[in-house]
């Protein structure tokens, strides 16, 4: 059976990623599991106060799970609500693993916490199965329907829409950006025919367009995701090292800065 994390944090019913999740959820006829992970600090645990107010949070955040289980009802889904105490990433990193996709708040990229550094795109770096990034502001109408495919042969790119198969079989509109760069026989990787292997899986592309642009490729895919009114962008995350991308900047950086449509990523 399919199985959604959704990450629970804030726990409001109005939360993209709560919504999209749900949605996607009664598309697939999946089992989602809601999980509000109650963060805790090694460097606090010595503090009596302290560890009685996380014990008091976890016991506020177990009594929510007649909220959530009226969400499942509501979205014609099977759920449970799941509380963990612990630190962030590797709770929810290590709880991930038995599940398909985990589903979470897109990161804000403000000053206090910059991209990359947020516990979603860091749950993903720890090893997490691929996530499904909802953006704080997007308007979820249901489970996505228009889906741009980045592919650059990369093994990130790949396992991306590895991960999207379930949904891009379910799309009304795939487009795809192949950016596989050719070398010399025997001086490279084979080529790999990415829209054969997409259609023997049942996923028709309806549009394919080689992707060599002499432009930022952050910026260029957030334009083409624009262009085709795209509700969910497929691609891989941190192909070279996430300090890198940090410092010198990248194209996994500049989409999770910029982008307003919910993303799946993989690494």
């Amino acid at each position: 059976m399919y199985e959604l994390i959704i990450d629970v944090d804030p726990m409001r019913e109005d939360l993209p990623a709560i919504q999209l999740g749900l949605a996607v959820a009664r598309q697939q006829q999946a089992f989602v599991a809601g999980v509000h992970v109650v963060a805790q600090i090694p460097s606090v645990t010595a503090i009596p106060d302290a560890l009685a107010i996380l014990e008091a949070e976890e016991e506020s955040a177990r009594r929510r799970a007649p909220w959530w289980q009226e969400l499942c009802r509501r979205a014609g889904v099977q759920g449970s609500w799941e509380v963990f105490r612990g630190m962030y990433v590797p709770v929810l990193a290590t709880r991930s693993r038995m599940a398909d996709l985990l589903v979470c708040s897109a990161p804000p990229g403000n000053e206090n916490l910059p991209v990359g550094w947020d516990n979603a795109t860091r749950t993903l770096f720890a090893g997490g199965v691929p996530v499904l990034l909802a953006p704080e502001r997007y308007d979820v109408r249901g489970a996505p329907e228009r889906v741009l495919l980045a592919w650059n042969g990369s093994g990130e790119s790949t396992e991306a829409v590895r991960a999207a198969l379930p949904l891009l079989r379910k799309a009304t509109e795939v487009h795809l950006l192949d950016g596989w760069h050719e070398t010399l026989p025997g001086f490279g990787p084979p080529t790999l025919a990415i829209g054969e292997w997409l259609a023997r899986q049942g996923v028709t592309v309806q549009q394919r367009r080689p992707f060599h642009p002499g432009e930022d490729a952050g910026v260029h895919l957030l334009r083409e995701a624009e262009a085709m009114r795209a509700d969910l962008l497929v691609m891989g995350a941190w192909g070279r090292s996430r300090i890198s991308e940090l410092v010198l900047g990248g194209t996994t950086h500049h989409v999770l800065s910029h982008a307003q449509l919910p993303l799946l990523l993989a690494h």
